[in-house]
């Protein structure tokens, strides 16, 4: 049985604010099974509708919630949002110019690019779920190792190795690879079942019951050719180790190509406040230290996050930041194009990085500070 979370794009006041006419495309093809529940989907431009009735079906899933409905839910969520509505603006111009009318909300908009140009929905899903705020652990590919050329062949070859895993620890075969070449390198969106687990539903009847579920997830593995680094967002050391292993032998031609990066450190923190400093011209124009986990000389680990997160660790034992091992850090970084700052936490003994690390000011920003290096950075055209 497929699960669905509720979606932020599908709410009452969500559904309220949209065209009758973008909910009937979008749901109409499953009006037997929302008229098992109780919905008319063919009464959706009266003026009585039932939008909260309507909210409530598509937020609580059953055994025969059809697997494409949830799928799309999955993807209007994520494609839905300003970014999404940014992207599609300016790289498919014409094609948002052809479908977009002028009292479209961008959810009425994200429905009919995804049913009317479904490639550019999907290469605009995958995106999104590779830049979502998540943790990345950190790989650099050995020197003097190959990089091999990307194609369906390669593809399918990772492909295969990686479903193979998945299906000998009980998490099934399924899966499926999407690649994405943009102008920094390459990405790669990685869907694939998670273990069994038993989840409480609501039956067709309106009662609570219970079913066995195979939750599925994306996983994101992304290379950098101007920094020489794989990121890859993966739940666990073992799927972390597969994809370690299966990205280096087939596209690096070893499983032992690619190596713990050692990129990232927490080292110019020693140095306090003055670490911090930016140029408010620049395109990070602000940063802060939200947090910070350290290990005592004890060795117990203390974590202090009580702002300003200096001066409570001076307070608590001046000093103690110069000597002491520096665990885990929060930064908090003000970019000049985005309203909202931008949360990192950087984990130099785990070299997992997590929050937006595809964007190029924010890796900038951490090579200047020093709370990254570049000693494995590629040239462009390699």
């Amino acid at each position: 049985m497929p699960t669905i979370q509720r979606p932020r794009l599908l709410k009452a006041d969500v559904l309220n604010g949209m065209k009758p006419s973008s909910i009937a495309a979008l749901l109409s093809p499953h009006a037997g099974y929302f008229q098992s529940r109780g919905i008319a989907i063919d009464q959706v431009t009266q003026p009585r509708f039932d939008y909260n009735a309507l909210a409530t079906v598509l937020a609580f899933s059953t055994e025969q919630t059809p697997p494409r409905l949830v799928e799309q839910l999955e993807m209007l969520d994520l494609i839905s949002d300003s970014q999404s509505t940014l992207n599609f603006e300016t790289e498919y111009h014409e094609i948002v110019q052809k479908f977009r009318e002028l009292d479209d909300s961008p959810a009425d908009l994200a429905v009919k690019i995804l049913l009317n140009a479904p490639e550019v929905a999907l290469r605009e899903f995958n995106r999104q779920a590779l830049n979502a705020d998540r943790s990345h652990v950190s790989f650099r590919v050995r020197p003097g190792m190959p990089h091999l050329e990307i194609t369906a062949e390669s593809i399918a070859r990772f492909k295969d190795m990686v479903a193979a895993w998945f299906k000998d620890n009980a998490r099934s075969e399924a899966c499926i690879v999407h690649h994405l070449n943009e102008g920094s390198g390459d990405s790669f969106a990685i869907k694939h079942g998670e273990m069994l687990k038993r989840m409480s539903i609501f039956n067709a009847e309106g009662n609570e019951d219970s079913c066995i579920v195979r939750p599925g997830r994306i996983d994101g593995a992304m290379f950098n050719r101007f920094t020489g680094e794989w990121q890859v967002a993966g739940l666990g050391l073992k799927v972390q180790e597969l994809y370690r292993v299966a990205l280096g032998l087939v596209f690096h031609g070893s499983k032992n190509a690619l190596v713990y990066s050692n990129r990232y450190s927490l080292e110019p923190l020693r140095a306090g406040p003055d670490s911090l400093k930016c140029d408010i011209s620049a395109a990070v124009q602000f940063a802060e230290l939200k947090s910070l986990k350290l290990e005592l000389p004890s060795g117990q680990p203390i974590l202090i996050d009580r702002p300003p997160v200096f001066e409570a660790l001076n307070h608590f034992n001046p000093g103690l930041l110069e000597t002491v091992p520096l665990l885990e850090a929060t930064l908090a970084l003000k970019l000049v194009n985005r309203r909202a700052r931008v949360q990192l936490r950087i984990c130099p003994d785990r070299d997992t990085i997590h929050g937006c690390t595809s964007d190029p000011a924010i890796d900038a920003w951490l090579v200047e500070h020093g709370f990254a290096n570049d000693e494995n950075r590629l040239l462009a055209s390699a």
